[in-house]
């Protein structure tokens, strides 16, 4: 039993490490995750998603049909799709949205471009923002230190017993 449980939280200890390292990397690659707020570019990107945004790819390398990421605002962050370019900016909209925004997106407002996205990931993230989430966190992560001492110390009382065994 204890070879079962070892396994479990070796891939549960495994998953989380590599998830780090794929987000670090991606963070280095200057690509970073919003989570979608509103149903403006459903069904193609759902509420709840995470879009990951690469803000490497330069505003003029744009083109229709590419989703973007832009500033409204000081705080709002937008992802919808470019459809038309004109020379004073990109005209952008939402799939499912029956006219086009009324602000232009223009190399101070643009983030990135959309190049891939998750869904209902950012469902999970807004949770762990909470009250209820940050304890959820804290006692996961006592649970996994706490499991990883009990089977570190399980494993040198079998190898002592193993030892003083005739």
């Amino acid at each position: 039993m204890r070879k079962f449980f070892s396994r479990i939280y070796f891939l549960i200890v495994s998953l989380l490490i590599l998830t780090g390292g794929i987000l670090i990397f991606l963070y280095l690659c200057q690509v970073r995750p919003y989570v979608v707020q509103t149903g403006s570019m459903t069904p193609t990107i759902p509420v709840g998603s995470v879009c990951f945004v690469n803000q490497h790819i330069s505003y003029q390398n744009i083109h229709e049909g590419d989703i973007i990421a832009f500033r409204l605002g000081e705080s709002a962050m937008v992802t919808h799709r470019a459809v038309r370019i004109e020379e004073s900016g990109i005209i952008t909209k939402g799939d499912a949205n029956r006219v086009t925004d009324a602000a232009l997106v223009t190399e101070e407002n643009y983030v990135g471009k959309t190049i891939f996205w998750i869904p209902e990931v950012g469902n999970f993230v807004r949770y762990l923002r909470t009250k209820q989430g940050i304890i959820f966190l804290v006692a996961g992560a006592a649970v996994l230190i706490l499991t990883g001492f009990l089977l570190d110390n399980g494993k040198e009382s079998d190898t002592s017993d193993e030892k003083n065994s005739p």
